[in-house]
């Protein structure tokens, strides 16, 4: 082929294709070989960086471009396998500092050339992985129309996922004349028609069937894709979508909206080639010019989308009537047939011509962003995008610059709450709203911020309100002596356990230039009667936390909260619409990268963003200090407006809701009353406390550090596992030195092991094998062997640890109904004791378990394994000393503990109905002595002890716990005539985990930083 055929087909291709710039990012795995590139031509004039055979350079986009991927060497470098290896050992060797070797070994580990592999390779050690960064491979794509693309090649991905984000297609860019016209579009887009000629399909779905023919090849083996009948007429997207498994929607927020589908992997080149056509301008105007019944349809559903008795719902729509009208979130933004059809008709308003004109204006494919997320090969996944590269309108936006935010009138000027006199609002909640406690009444205190996101050019010193509100719900929302929760539930304002009484810190509106941030506190039918009291002992907390500039520490050990349960813990990767969503406020390059590095908070160890985090933090707290500003509202039953309205200081209301001073809400037809704030309610709950210091030496105390939370991560220690030709299956862990540090490779080519005391041997040991003391300690090596069951977490090397902990006795297989009832009741009562330990473990990704079996208690553990040794070590004094303050009156059962073991028992279905009343009868006569000495009982009657260790933990560390263990359980665990030697199974059954926030989604603020949580609300 001559040059200028040559240059007619680069043309031609570029055309075709649409013109891209893209980016491809690959993490590095160590045990894998690099993916090469795809040896079919690629019809583009770029060349693709995926391996070493092409030299493309960067074509200066932004995006980043990696370096070829180097082999890995033979040497197999596990860190997520398991194994047993039985360390038998008598009290000194559990005492010992490192791991006991033969001396023959022991020699050998300090040399620094006595293990050199055979096959001459360098052992790469591995740093931290971000989390899913082994079975996700990134690519990202600027079209030739503006429209940058996500692709996401994700081998654990269940069904193939597309998202499409449109900044500036929200409620605030719509007309002020025609509210909800955002989300009426929305419904347009998704109900365009496919249309089939003839009865033949049209040459765009010919070339997506193609396509998939000639580009989706896995492992050698060919996909079918099901080539159904074409059918004359019209097919609509979203009965298409379903016909084939998969579904679809969208949702409208004020700053963007969002389109979404999923389907079977075999579907995705049809489901995008369909997909894009609902966003060609064609198509658009066939919809809203040719049909005029799409409209009218589209405006019935709108209106039946809004819900009019929900509590979630009654709460946002009185928050919008009390925005000053001049904001755009005063308008009614989700729309119905009164604000779509009847006052447009009105006043002369085309809808149809205002649709062409939105979809015109604002659906810019340079504003928007597709996300691909499915198994086929990236290759694959960019040729079926290309019908996208004439999707939307062609209009460029309007640059943006670095420091250029959104201008809002003053969203809260002209409100209720803005006058001399404090007001307070109560919301009468629908008797046909069946999800609410009737006793259980919700104070709401909502704040308004304008916090600019674009006005960082450091992506990862941007502070954002999700961000921000995580780190005040854990100053906030957090448990224990001084704190807020510990006062409502002593004065009886707040339900004693579960979540009721924790505030809970939302945001329903969140665009930069401007958020609501919303708390909410569940409150008693005595707290609502006490309202005004409630309300200044808020302001209270709020005013004690800023009583002295807040520590750097304390913001470090939130961030270190929050990167730990949010990104190194979190049970599965972004979905398409995440990214499609985020991609928007921190651009697919911060985003669409498998870096160690999470883009949602600054990281602890980022000196800016901590302190940029620590300034949003104080002035947010100055703000909601200040009892004058906020809109408060209580949400109130009808039983407790009408019974438990009147308090020590707050007075009754007797007036009908139906009479006035009650109002209604115009949309959702709530009735309220607007009352003034007593202003004695903060002076009133300062009495209070002054007889709580008085009498219990407590009062109201500002945030402290927690010791179980490290500021600093340490990366997962690597292992590394001899090959069987080096002569039997031994470990050797790094012990002493980075994973980054450049003393375990050696220079000459050669692997070997450092003498610097880097790396330690494991091996299997004999002790006194008449001791009951035992460590069986489980190398991160051969998986899928037996194991403690743990919480899922991202495939790659983690920090998480856990720990088992067997007492040996043969007395619960003999206890007597009563003594098992008497047993029950002391681990129950325990974790009342302990209650305080166990909030603060929560916080730090740190859960236990206690369990009666056959072969006697098991306690479990598992958390980060720089401070779960730690934790087990203040746990088990705890238990050991907990009898002791039972038997002298120190400590006393709470009713609650007698109240949960009746529960239990009657929810039981393993015990009958006789059994049962035994049960109730025991609990019922028995006293805290009683529950003391059988614990003590217990304790005397234990033969040994027996410790698994799995997970990031070394072996040494193993044996210095054991060592601790043996001086905590002194005077115990060697009683005669209790020997009970169980297999190792029978201690491993999957654990039920306490306390009840170390669950997913129920520790407090996590669902504002948490995928899986419902992070983004759809």
């Amino acid at each position: 082929m001559n040059r200028a055929l040559r240059g007619a087909a680069a043309v031609a291709a570029l055309s075709l294709f649409g013109g891209r710039t893209e980016s491809f990012t690959s993490r590095p795995v160590p045990s894998r070989l690099p993916t090469r590139c795809d040896p079919r031509p690629m019809p583009r004039p770029l060349r693709c960086d995926c391996c070493e055979h092409c030299n493309a350079t960067s074509p200066g986009d932004g995006y980043e471009r990696r370096p070829a991927l180097v082999e890995v060497p033979s040497i197999p470098i596990h860190t997520s396998r398991r194994d047993f290896i039985r360390c038998a050992t008598s009290a000194s060797l559990a005492t010992a500092a490192g791991v006991s070797m033969s001396p023959a070994d022991a020699n050998a580990a300090n040399d620094a050339s006595s293990f050199i592999a055979q096959d001459k390779k360098d052992v790469i050690i591995p740093g931290p992985l971000a989390p899913f960064s082994t079975t996700r491979t990134y690519r990202n794509i600027v079209l030739g129309n503006g429209l940058k693309v996500m692709l996401v090649q994700d081998s654990m991905v269940q069904q193939s996922s597309v998202a499409l984000s449109i900044d500036g297609a929200g409620q605030f860019s719509e007309p002020a004349e025609v509210p909800g016209l955002a989300h009426l579009m929305e419904h347009v887009v998704l109900s365009s028609t496919r249309r089939v000629r003839h009865g033949k399909p049209d040459v765009l779905d010919r070339k997506a069937r193609r396509l998939w023919n000639n580009g989706s090849k896995a492992k050698g083996s060919e996909r079918e894709v099901d080539s159904r009948a074409a059918r004359s007429g019209e097919e609509d997207f979203e009965d298409w979508i379903t016909n084939v498994e998969g579904d679809s929607n969208g949702f409208t927020a004020p700053g963007f909206v969002c389109f979404h589908f999923n389907c079977p992997h075999e579907i995705l080149p049809e489901g995008l080639e369909r997909f894009s056509r609902l966003f060609t301008l064609d198509e658009v105007e066939t919809t809203i010019a040719q049909k005029p019944y799409v409209i009218p349809r589209e405006i019935e559903r709108v209106t039946d989308e809004l819900d009019r008795t929900g509590d979630a719902s009654r709460a946002f729509y009185f928050l919008k009537s009390n925005v000053n009208p001049e904001h755009p979130f005063a308008r009614f933004s989700a729309g119905s047939k009164k604000t779509l059809q009847t006052i447009p008709d009105e006043q002369g308003i085309d809808v149809a011509s205002e649709l062409l004109l939105f979809f015109r204006d604002h659906y810019l494919a340079s504003k928007a962003t597709l996300v691909v997320v499915g198994k086929a090969e990236l290759g694959a996944l960019d040729r079926w995008i290309s019908p996208f590269s004439n999707v939307m309108s062609q209009r460029v936006a309007r640059a943006r610059s670095a420091l250029d935010g959104p201008t809002f009138p003053d969203p809260m000027l002209g409100n209720v709450a803005s006058s001399n006199a404090m007001k307070q609002t109560i919301i009468l909640r629908s008797k046909d709203d069946a999800q609410v406690d009737e006793n259980i009444q919700t104070l709401c205190i909502e704040w308004p911020l304008s916090l600019v996101y674009y006005r960082q050019t450091n992506l990862q010193n941007i502070i954002t309100a999700p961000a921000l509100g995580f780190v005040l719900t854990q100053m906030l929302s957090r448990r224990g002596p001084g704190s807020l929760r510990y006062f409502f539930e002593k004065f009886g304002w707040a339900a004693k356990g579960g979540s009721n009484g924790v505030p809970r810190i939302s945001f329903p509106v969140d665009t930069t230039g401007f958020q609501i941030l919303r708390m909410e506190i569940g409150l008693t039918l005595d707290g609502f009667a006490n309202r005004s009291a409630v309300l200044g002992a808020v302001f209270e907390s709020i005013r004690k936390v800023i009583e002295t500039p807040l520590q750097l520490d304390l913001i470090k050990q939130y961030l270190a909260a929050g990167l730990l349960h949010g990104y190194l813990f979190a049970p599965r990767p972004p979905d398409a619409i995440t990214l499609a969503v985020d991609s928007l406020r921190f651009g697919t390059s911060a985003i669409g990268s498998d870096n160690f590095n999470w883009y949602l908070m600054p990281g602890p160890e980022d000196v800016v963003g901590v302190e940029n985090m620590r300034q949003a933090v104080t002035d947010v707290l100055r703000l909601m200090s200040d009892d004058k500003t906020p809109l408060v509202s209580f949400r109130a039953s009808p039983k407790a407006v009408f019974t438990s309205s009147g308090g020590i200081i707050d007075q009754s209301i007797s007036t009908p809701p139906v009479f006035s001073p009650w109002k209604v809400e115009p949309i959702t037809g709530a009735r309220y009353y607007v009352e003034s704030r007593v202003n004695g309610g903060s002076s009133y709950f300062k009495s209070l406390l002054w007889f709580a210091s008085r009498f219990d030496g407590e009062s109201l105390r500002p945030p402290y550090l927690n010791p179980l939370i490290p500021t600093k991560f340490r990366a997962p220690r690597p292992v590394i596992e001899r090959q069987a030709s080096w002569g039997g299956s031994r470990y050797f862990y790094l012990e002493d030195a980075s994973a980054f540090e450049g003393s375990t490779r050696s220079t000459s080519g050669s692997l070997k092991l450092s003498n610097v005391g880097t790396w330690r041997q494991l091996q299997a040991i004999s002790g006194d094998e008449g001791s009951n003391w035992k460590l069986w300690h489980i190398p991160p090596a051969k998986q899928k062997l037996i194991g403690l069951p743990l919480p899922m977490r991202p495939p790659e090397p983690s920090m998480e640890c856990a720990f088992v902990v067997q007492l040996l006795s043969s007395l619960p297989s003999t206890f007597t109904r009563s003594q098992l009832t008497l047993a029950n009741l002391w681990l129950l009562s325990f974790d009342e004791e302990i209650l305080d330990l166990a909030e603060l473990g929560a916080t730090a990704g740190i859960a236990y378990e206690t369990s009666l079996n056959t072969a006697g208690l098991r306690i479990c553990f598992r958390g980060v394994s720089q401070t779960l040794p730690s934790y087990v070590r203040r746990f088990l004094r705890r238990l050991v000393q907990y009898h002791s303050k039972l038997l002298d009156g120190s400590t006393k059962v709470k009713a609650s503990v007698y109240q949960r073991a009746i529960s239990e028992a009657n929810r039981s279905p393993k015990i009958n109905r006789l059994q049962k009343q035994q049960i109730i009868d025991t609990t019922q006569q028995v006293s805290d002595k009683d529950i003391a000495r059988q614990g003590l009982f217990f304790l005397k009657c234990t033969s040994g002890l027996t410790l698994i260790s799995q997970g990031d933990v070394l072996p040494n560390e193993s044996l210095k716990l054991l060592g601790d263990l043996q001086q905590i359980f002194k005077g115990f665990c060697n009683a005669d005539g209790f020997l009970v030697e169980p297999d190792l199974r029978n201690f491993l059954y999957r654990p039920f985990w306490k306390p009840r926030d170390a669950s997913p989604c129920l520790l407090p603020g996590l669902s504002l930083i948490s995928d899986s949580c419902g992070r983004i609300p759809r």
